[in-house]
């Protein structure tokens, strides 16, 4: 385990196990927080092509039912240490279908509903920490300002209390706050024109594109969800670290990768 490392954080899983090694490390060696950062579920079928070739038995599809099942486990048995944060594929199976239905396991989906139904308080949409006086915010997708106001009131919504909003949000079922979608989703079924989407959906370009209008959001954004090739984005203002790798902050507050020796 990295010596001083004050958070390891877990991008989209999708039934993958680059997670398992910085994770069991990380709870056998230290006593820092663990969040991931959703959408554990739906996996990506190229990514098991070969897999499956090799072996026609296996079920990628049910390979991430039970990785998923694993993780419920090592958050039952470390509550305070696992953060598990809310993904859009893990709304569609936990609020409902219509919230997202890309990839829907409809072959094992009432199994993950009950996984779901049996184990909601162990879920949240966002999580903080400050570390060397940084503020960090992480949720699946980022939060911006535009959203978080649209949803409680410009008047209400504050970067010291946005995080509390969306977790009272999520234990008083108010399910709403996860449905807009933003104008760079129309791919994903999005044609309501917003300037922006929620914490489970908002993509990369909302953050970074300066031929739009780069959305502002509440202390420093970490997020997954835009699916990158082998590298995380990141810069002054927010990181997209969903790359199939962990990663972690230093005591100086800086992102680093989590390296497997």
């Amino acid at each position: 385990m990295v010596e001083n490392a004050k958070i390891l954080i877990i991008p989209d899983v999708h039934g993958r196990d680059f997670w398992r090694i910085p994770v069991m490390d990380t709870l056998a060696n230290s006593d820092v927080p663990i969040v991931f950062l959703g959408d554990y579920l739906d996996p990506y079928y190229d990514e098991w092509r070969d897999r499956m070739n090799e072996d026609p038995s296996f079920d990628y599809r049910m390979n991430a039912v039970n990785v998923f099942e694993e993780i419920l486990q090592l958050k039952t048995q470390y509550p305070d240490r696992i953060i598990l944060l809310l993904g859009n594929h893990d709304c569609g199976y936990a609020v409902d279908y219509d919230v997202c239905s890309c990839r829907y396991d409809r072959k094992n989906s009432i199994r993950i509903k009950d996984d779901f139904s049996n184990n909601l308080d162990k879920f949240q949409l966002a999580y903080e920490i400050t570390i060397n006086d940084k503020h960090f915010v992480l949720s699946h997708a980022g939060i911006s300002h535009k959203y978080a106001e649209n949803v409680f009131g410009k008047d209400v919504v504050t970067e010291d209390n946005v995080v509390d909003l969306f977790n009272n949000a999520w234990v008083a079922q108010n399910y709403e706050v996860l449905d807009s979608l933003g104008m760079y989703d129309y791919y994903r079924g999005g044609f309501s024109g917003h300037d922006y989407a929620s914490l489970v959906w908002a993509d990369i370009h909302e953050w970074g594109d300066d031929s739009y209008s780069p959305q502002e959001g509440y202390g420093y954004m970490i997020f997954g969800h835009t699916q990158l090739i082998d590298k995380p984005y990141i810069d002054d203002k927010f990181a997209c670290l969903d790359c199939r790798k962990a990663f972690y902050i230093d005591s100086a507050g800086n992102i680093k990768e989590y390296i497997i020796d």
